[in-house]
C-alpha cells in the first residue's frame, strides 16, 4: 500500500512542472516598451492620486529618467507599471500587455529590496532564481547555469557568487537583482534610485550596464542626480500631480519624443 501511495504521489509531483510560473510571451519589443493615456494612481488605491490624466510614451530601447521631488509619486509610477499598483483611471500597457506581476519581460528593482535577514540564499541562488519564469512553479532549476555565469561577470560578481545574500552590501545586492533580471531576460527595467548610497565601484559596474549599447533594454530609473539626466534618451517629471516629457535626445533616431 505504502509503494502504491508513493508512486501515485510521485506521478502528480511529475505533472507539476507543466504549470507555468508566467504565460509565455512573445520576446520581441514592437515599438513602444511602455504606452500611458489618461493614466491616474495612488500609493494606495482607496487613497488620493498622486498623479492625474497622464499620457506619455517610451520607446523601446529608450533610457528615460523619472525625476520630482519627494513624495510626487515616482515609486507609485513605477510600481503601477510593475503591476503591483492598480490604476485609478485610464489605460497603459508595458511590453504590449497591461501590467500585471510576474512578467517575465519586466524587471522591477526596489529602492530597498526586502530580503529575510539570515535566510539561507547564496548570491548565485539569488540569481538563477531569473529563470524561474521560464518554467513551472515546482521545476528544479537545472538549466542557465551559462547565462548566470555570463550574468556574474557582467556585473563583477563572480568572485561573490557564494556569498550569503544577506552578507553583501547594497551595490552588491543591487548588482545581484540587476544579473538577475538579466537571466531572466527583462526586457524593461523598472528602478527606483539605484544609484542610491552605492560606493563609487558599484556606481561604475551598474552605469556601464545600463547605458552599453550592446543592450537592447528599455529603462525606467528615478533619479535625484540632475548629473545623471545627460545621459538619458529623455526624462520624465513628475510634478504637482502631471507628468510631462521634458527632454528627449535627438542623438537616437528611433527615440526621439
Amino acid at each position: 500500500m505504502t509503494l502504491f501511495w508513493q508512486r501515485l504521489g510521485d506521478a502528480a509531483f511529475a505533472l507539476l512542472p507543466t504549470i507555468p510560473y508566467a504565460r509565455p510571451e512573445k520576446q520581441a519589443c514592437d515599438g513602444e516598451a511602455i504606452v500611458a493615456r489618461g493614466l491616474s494612481a495612488g500609493a494606495r488605491f482607496d487613497g488620493p492620486a498622486a498623479f492625474l490624466a497622464a499620457d506619455f510614451v517610451i520607446p523601446c530601447g529608450c533610457r528615460t529618467a523619472l525625476i520630482g521631488p519627494n513624495g510626487s509619486g515616482k515609486t507609485t509610477l513605477l510600481r503601477v507599471l510593475a503591476g503591483l499598483v492598480p490604476p485609478k483611471a485610464g489605460t497603459v500597457l508595458v511590453a504590449g500587455a497591461p501590467p500585471t506581476p510576474g512578467r517575465s519581460r519586466i524587471a522591477y528593482l526596489a529602492q530597498r529590496p526586502q530580503l529575510t535577514e539570515g535566510f539561507p540564499l547564496r548570491l548565485r541562488r539569488l540569481v538563477q532564481m531569473g529563470t524561474y519564469a521560464h518554467h513551472g512553479w515546482f521545476e528544479e532549476c537545472r538549466h542557465g547555469e551559462a547565462s548566470v555565469d555570463q550574468a556574474l561577470a557582467r556585473l563583477g560578481l563572480t568572485e561573490l557568487a557564494d556569498r550569503p545574500v544577506h552578507a553583501l552590501s547594497g551595490g552588491q545586492l543591487q548588482r545581484a537583482l540587476l544579473a538577475r533580471a538579466l537571466v531572466q531576460g527583462a526586457e524593461v527595467l523598472l528602478l527606483d534610485e539605484p544609484y542610491a548610497a552605492l560606493d563609487a565601484a558599484s556606481r561604475e559596474i551598474i552605469e556601464r550596464f545600463f547605458f552599453d549599447q550592446g543592450h537592447t533594454f528599455t529603462v525606467l530609473m528615478a533619479t535625484h542626480d540632475p548629473a545623471d539626466l545627460a545621459r538619458f534618451d529623455r526624462v520624465l517629471e513628475l510634478r504637482a500631480g502631471a507628468v510631462r516629457t521634458r527632454h528627449a535626445s535627438s542623438g537616437h533616431d528611433q527615440r526621439d519624443a
